[in-house]
């Protein structure tokens, strides 16, 4: 006989006896242990890599449980530093203006055009005393002064160029840059987020119940790979047929005992259906009435670390409850 089939039995056996007109409160009923599993699964598609845990292990919160490959994604870490790392000098060669380097080649310029520009103005002086002492003509004076006016300008021009290449660049270009910048910085945290999510660890302390894959398998993002029990996630799930509903109550305290268990338990109703099921389902009439049951959940409230999720149970009411 299956364990689904031995509860079915219980079940029947215990609606025969509410029929027969017992006192609800003076007989158990028949239950089984729920179990609400945490499944852990992973967030990005990828292999799986590590499995820490197998079936049965009893974990604690922050136990890693298993990883998925992170080579492509450790790849992908490297790129974005990379760009960022260029970014951000690109960004500091922006702020500081021209290189050392370019700076220096154009001081020299400068030092030469100053040097033409005196040479060029010496020239012009001499031809002017000349053309008055009538030894030289007025085109020479005319070609010296032109000389000295190409020279000036010439100076005037590197200057500008010198004083420009020691500013920063443009307003617009270095804001662009911070843009490239917070770009890149934005693609390694979210690389960085996806190589932590290719590990997971254990949400809460509890035991893993199943795996669902094996190392070297795919796993689609969003599937489980691990299923949890806490401690605290099992509760009693038992049916009580219409005649003995008026002795249940949500916060009553009911004894709940097993095969194997040491002593009895003591839990908490936490939940009563508001609507009627059957075991087994028949049309509803007035002949099957007595067949007709509702859904009472139960919460331990002590340790139950014994109680096994699909394992049968007997729940008894307290004597004297409602």
């Amino acid at each position: 006989m299956t364990r689904i089939a031995a509860i079915a039995l219980g079940l029947a056996l215990s609606l025969a006896l509410a029929a027969c007109g017992e006192d609800p409160a003076s007989r158990p009923y028949q239950g089984y242990v729920e179990g609400e599993f945490l499944l852990v699964g992973a967030k990005v598609t990828g292999q799986l890599a590590t499995l820490n845990v197998a079936a049965g292990d009893a974990v604690e919160a922050g136990d890693r449980l298993f990883g998925l490959d992170p080579k492509q994604a450790e790849a992908r870490r490297t790129e974005a530093a990379a760009r960022l790392k260029q970014a951000e000098a690109e960004l500091q060669n922006l702020l500081k203006g021209k290189r050392p380097l370019e700076i220096a080649v154009i001081e020299a310029q400068v030092d030469e055009a100053r040097a033409r520009l005196a040479l060029a103005d010496a020239q012009y002086k001499r031809i002017d005393r000349l053309t008055g002492e009538h030894v030289a003509s007025q085109s020479q004076l005319d070609d010296a002064r032109m000389s000295r006016d190409v020279a000036k300008a010439e100076l005037e021009r590197l200057k500008r160029e010198l004083e420009t290449a020691r500013l920063p660049a443009r307003e617009d270009e270095i804001e662009a840059s911070r843009r490239n910048v917070n770009a890149a910085r934005a693609t390694l945290d979210a690389v960085a987020t996806e190589l932590d999510d290719l590990t997971q660890s254990a949400p809460r302390a509890g035991q893993v119940q199943e795996i669902f894959y094996r190392e070297g398998e795919i796993v689609p993002a969003g599937r489980p790979v691990v299923s949890l029990l806490p401690p605290d996630n099992r509760k009693i799930r038992f049916f009580v047929p219409e005649a003995g509903l008026s002795a249940v109550s949500l916060g009553e305290e009911v004894t709940v005992s097993c095969d194997g268990c040491p002593q009895p338990l003591r839990a908490r109703i936490s939940f009563v259906s508001d609507e009627a099921e059957y075991t087994p389902p028949v049309i509803f009439s007035v002949e099957s009435r007595k067949k007709l049951v509702y859904k009472v959940e139960a919460v331990p409230t002590g340790p139950a670390a014994a109680l096994k999720p699909g394992q049968p149970v007997d729940v008894a009411l307290s004597p004297g409850g409602p």
